[in-house]
């Protein structure tokens, strides 16, 4: 997969609908948010990918499936692999494996949907996949899976309901909530691992 990192992400916000001086004020609010919910992440040892790929390998060994990663789950962030907006790659190589898994985060972390008490901070995963055969030319399976669906664009998706639990009202709220806030993360992790495992068995 492509490589991806932690962030928190306001989705419609206004401030983003009034021009480059509009988006200059949204992202100065958000970026030290940012900044915190990364370093908390760095803090606690969370690792995104491990719990990921730990929680899909499971799954699909339980279903008689054997999951290896080449090289590694995540390319290093210079990596240039040419990949579509999707973050999913633009072609495949032969492989002597039964078919190859290609995976891609679009966002991980902390979203909202909007402003306001009715828009909370829950745990927020978009995972794009796609199957395709050893020759890399015929797709077998593709979607896209989305933990907490506020993310314009995946109406489409499967999508999963975010644990109650891990419901900030505000980032007030979120950044009170310190290390539980944290762990509130890998239940989405695992719960889209397992969706997807799921979804490659039918």
């Amino acid at each position: 997969m492509r490589h991806s990192e932690i962030d928190l992400f306001i989705f419609n916000n206004p401030g983003y609908s009034f021009g480059l001086i509009g988006v200059a004020i949204a992202e100065a609010n958000r970026a030290p948010k940012s900044n915190w919910l990364q370093s908390e992440v760095g803090k606690a040892g969370f690792d995104h990918v491990a719990t990921f790929d730990s929680a899909l390998t499971e799954a699909l060994h339980a279903a008689g499936y054997e999951l290896n990663w080449s090289p590694s789950p995540m390319e290093s962030a210079n990596s240039d692999t040419r990949r579509d907006r999707s973050g999913l790659r633009k072609s495949y190589e032969p492989s002597s494996s039964d078919a190859q898994l290609d995976v891609g985060f679009g966002f991980v972390g902390y979203a909202s949907a909007g402003s306001g008490d009715s828009a909370p901070y829950r745990p927020t995963v978009v995972l794009n996949a796609r199957l395709v055969d050893s020759t890399g030319k015929r797709v077998l399976f593709e979607d896209q899976i989305v933990y907490n669906a506020v993310v314009p664009g995946t109406s489409a998706a499967i999508t999963i309901n975010p644990d109650e639990r891990y419901r900030y009202p505000d980032f007030d709220d979120l950044q009170a909530a310190g290390p539980v806030a944290i762990e509130g993360l890998a239940p989405a992790f695992v719960a889209t691992a397992k969706e997807l495992a799921r979804q490659l068995q039918r």
